[in-house]
């Protein structure tokens, strides 16, 4: 599973934006012009904004930096437990009713952990599948009523994009080990990708047993997460 995940950003503005969104609040009675406004954006854009400023509670500061995140070879059911709860972003994955998968090789994703016997079994199970698959469709048989037999297992593309206190909640949420060990290899991938751009932009992004007690009471998994999961 872990060799064909991968994780790229594809655009974002992490940028200044916070520090000028910041000093745009208190310098309304200086602002008399758009030229005004232009040039404090300008005096503001290109540095990153502090660590106490974006550990501030006032998270609009930060709803302006936006990240589009495209990631290759997930499962079918990452995908589904990614979009619960996740609201604020916006998501666009390949799809079932437009594409059919006959031909296309690596189509089904292996767990890891299982036994060698165990292993066996997913293959021989996702084998059947997907011959009868493409016995339909080469059938005819209309690629989105074929759709309905394709497992979880099933590889699919994401795009996700939103914007930095979205990110956040999500990236904090399905870290933790709560989460499927697919949905959590995600998420630290995307951290370690936004942490190259500069890590101050993942400030508040790790499970939040990491900085307090852990939010889930008597659910909880017991396992504080640690800085050596991300290394």
């Amino acid at each position: 599973m872990t060799k064909r995940i991968e994780v790229k950003i594809l655009q974002h503005n992490l940028d200044g934006t916070p520090r000028f969104l910041a000093a745009l609040t208190q310098r309304g009675h200086i602002l008399n012009s758009m030229e005004d406004i232009c040039d404090l954006y300008e005096s503001r854009i290109t540095e990153a904004p502090s660590e106490d400023l974006m550990n501030l509670p006032h998270t609009t500061l930060v709803r302006m930096n936006y990240i589009t995140v495209a990631i290759s070879g997930l499962s079918t059911k990452a995908v589904s437990q990614l979009r619960t709860h996740a609201t604020r972003l916006t998501f666009m994955s390949t799809s079932t009713q437009y594409s059919s998968y006959n031909k296309r090789e690596h189509n089904y994703v292996m767990p890891d952990g299982l036994s060698v016997e165990n292993q066996r079994r997913l293959k021989d199970a996702y084998r059947y599948i997907h011959a009868i698959y493409s016995a339909l469709i080469e059938d005819g048989v209309d690629k989105d009523k074929v759709g309905y037999l394709l497992p979880q297992g099933l590889r699919k593309s994401l795009i996700i994009s939103g914007h930095l206190d979205a990110w956040r909640y999500v990236i904090s949420t399905r870290m933790c080990h709560r989460n499927t060990e697919e949905v959590q290899l995600i998420m630290r991938l995307l951290y370690k990708e936004i942490e190259k751009i500069n890590p101050i932009y993942t400030i508040g992004m790790k499970p939040q047993c990491y900085y307090r007690d852990c939010p889930e009471g008597k659910f909880t998994c017991g396992q504080i997460f640690t800085d050596t999961e991300l290394e």
